[in-house]
């Protein structure tokens, strides 16, 4: 499990693809390796994803209009900025079959849950109180 904050959707390549009718997941490699920058980009199919934006995929990309496929639509654009706790695969499978992302298996937007699991709570402790001298 891993928290993580959604800071850019990665416009390089399309958004979503055309799936496999068999296996639902056949992906076509290209490049390789990691980016050394502490940022990892993470992949989640069509049963994840709508989970995430409480909407089936086939939506976004009418909305896309299926010509442009580096256009975002809304639903995707308002993930920038928050936290979730994502499950994901770790292994060889997942890095090498899909461009080197870790394959998501959960997403948690629950407060309470991503906070447990976050090893940096951001927050500011406040002493306000007068100490009496006796």
């Amino acid at each position: 499990m891993v928290v993580a904050k959604i800071e850019a959707i990665d416009l390089d390549k399309p958004w979503y693809y055309t799936a496999c009718n068999f296996c639902k997941r056949k992906m076509v490699r290209q490049g390789d390796g990691f980016e050394g920058n502490g940022e990892a980009k993470f992949l989640l199919f069509n049963n994840i994803a709508e989970r995430l934006i409480r909407r089936p995929a086939f939506e976004l990309v009418q909305e896309a209009a299926q010509e442009n496929p580096h256009f975002l639509p809304q639903s995707l654009t308002d993930l920038i900025g928050k936290k979730f706790l994502f499950k994901i695969t770790i292994g060889t499978y997942g890095q090498q079959e899909h461009n080197s992302a870790y394959v998501v298996d959960l997403v948690i937007d629950d407060a309470d849950i991503i906070q447990h699991f976050d090893p940096h709570p951001h927050f500011v402790i406040f002493n306000d109180y007068e100490s009496e001298e006796d």
